[in-house]
């Protein structure tokens, strides 16, 4: 009764209340754990980010965010890693391409997205879990393979893709018609808003055969919820604090995310619902996506989907369209920056069919330049981590180290995307020449991850953006209203404002 009534007073308390006592605690945590650090070097050798006591860089940490302290921690670690203590964990970032490419290595039982749960980890992924449920996000051990390869040959494939070209060309027309309706010039109050929306409304006719899924803005405004709470810090101290005083068991929701996850449900529901009448409606077409996931792992060609199948349908709410959507907009973005880009842009989706899968998939490469330009200068998913599960040596790094479990390992694509002394004094302009014919792979590219869990959909992703970029490009003339976009660091990488333009149909 006692743990009830606490735990009914602590939801009800006022957000400041809660903010001070989950403050309070974690200085009571952090005497009780704390040690000095002149009496232990947690990483001898290695950079340390001075922080305050017993706080270490918690204060940063909050106040700024993971993406402030990261650039406090990259700035001091010449070698390619350096640490901070925040409270009683120990962070670290490594920002050095061999280092970052032998984490990303580690199997799941050195390093993983979430470590131990019952443990005091503030992964981003164990708040996501806790939000969406299970997903190929947390996936461990043999299964994970095979989870995988059912993602690579829906979503990595050419033969695939090719699939489902019609499919993305149909929808671009769609939503890039519907800029203007029936008229010759329109002003968009943010390019971002369509290219999500046009994202969500693949994914649906993809998966569900439903086109009119971001219709009312119910399923980007979720998307963007989860987003934030995964990459902000105070889920995880708030969690921290309820786990403490045994409020929640290790990988329980909270009240609220449990009310979250209700509405991620309902909007399944509807999917659900929606696929069943397709299916109802056209009992001879091919299958939809979805459906052919749960075929192939185990579920039936009508009914309940598969587990895994039912697993993607909350993730996909999360993850998938904010890529596209954000790769179109920055490469719209530095085109109106680099108006001779544009013009050869232009030249070659003229001398071509763009109405041939393989033409936009393979035979376009300044296109695909374009593409790979803008996801080097701003990578949608900027930041990675791993949480050390087994002690490890560094193998790669110039000096002795020795990673313990519970470190939480930070890995920065941004800095490998835009570092001068990786992509020469050049690396923070948009020149899409120098993935012309390949590109020197010494350079650090991770986009789309590296080794064992790198993107399983990013060629899905890549060729929706392609069919979205050609489909503005060729109907209308776009005008960037301001030319003074920078990046802001969140749980993504996006743009500090609205990014407003003007759109002339082409005659």
């Amino acid at each position: 009764m006692i743990p009830d009534a606490l735990h009914e007073f602590v939801a009800d308390m006022n957000p400041s209340i809660v903010v001070t006592a989950a403050v309070g605690l974690l200085m009571l945590l952090g005497f009780l754990t704390f040690k000095s650090v002149s009496s232990e070097d947690v990483l001898p050798g290695v950079p340390e980010l001075e922080g305050v006591p017993v706080f270490g860089a918690m204060p940063i940490y909050l106040k700024h965010g993971m993406p402030q302290l990261l650039s406090k921690l990259i700035a001091i670690g010449d070698d390619g890693i350096s640490y901070a203590n925040v409270v009683n964990n120990v962070l670290v970032s490594v920002h050095d391409p061999a280092m970052v490419r032998e984490v990303l290595a580690y199997p799941e039982e050195i390093a993983s997205r979430e470590g131990d749960p019952g443990r005091m980890s503030w992964s981003p992924f164990w708040t996501l879990r806790r939000l969406i449920g299970n997903s190929l996000f947390n996936y461990v051990g043999p299964e994970t393979s095979h989870q995988r390869n059912v993602f690579i040959r829906e979503f990595n494939s050419t033969k695939s893709n090719s699939e489902k070209f019609d499919t993305i060309t149909k929808i671009a027309t769609v939503h890039a018609n519907a800029l203007t309706s029936e008229g010759s010039t329109a002003e968009v109050d943010d390019i971002r808003y369509s290219a999500d929306n046009f994202a969500i409304a693949l994914w649906g006719e993809t998966l569900y055969g439903n086109p009119n899924h971001h219709v009312g803005g119910r399923v980007l405004s979720l998307s963007e919820t989860i987003i934030k709470l995964a990459g902000d810090p105070w889920p995880s101290v708030w969690y921290s604090f309820q786990l403490f005083l045994k409020l929640v068991n290790p990988g329980e929701p909270t009240r609220s995310e449990a009310k979250l996850r209700a509405r991620v449900a309902k909007v399944v529901e509807r999917n659900i619902g929606k696929l069943e009448e397709y299916e109802r409606e056209n009992p001879d077409a091919p299958l939809k996506t979805i459906r052919s996931l749960s075929i192939t792992t185990g579920g039936g060609r009508t009914g309940p989907l598969s587990k895994f199948a039912s697993e993607f349908t909350n993730l996909n709410l999360f993850g998938g369209h904010h890529s596209i959507g954000l790769n179109v907009t920055w490469s719209l973005i530095d085109l109106d920056k680099h108006p001779e880009c544009l013009t050869k842009l232009m030249a070659e989706i003229d001398s071509v069919d763009t109405t041939d899968f393989t033409n936009v998939n393979s035979k376009m490469p300044y296109l695909n330049a374009v593409i790979m330009e803008s996801n080097r200068l701003h990578p949608t998913v900027h930041a990675t981590l791993r949480v050390v599960n087994r002690e490890i040596k560094l193998a790669s790094s110039k000096k002795p180290v020795v990673l313990k479990p519970g470190m939480l390992i930070y890995l920065s694509y941004l800095h490998l995307h835009t570092s001068p002394k990786f992509w020469g004094p050049d690396a923070g302009e948009f020149v899409p020449e120098r993935f012309l014919g390949g590109y020197n792979k010494d350079q650090p590219f991770m986009s789309f991850g590296y080794g064992p869990r790198n993107c399983v959909g990013y060629k899905f992703a890549i060729l929706a953006a392609k069919v979205y970029l050609i489909t503005l490009l060729k109907t209308y003339q776009i005008d960037v209203k301001d030319h003074d976009h920078q990046i802001k660091l969140g749980t993504l990488l996006e743009t500090t404002k609205p990014v407003a333009v003007k759109v002339s149909r082409r005659f």
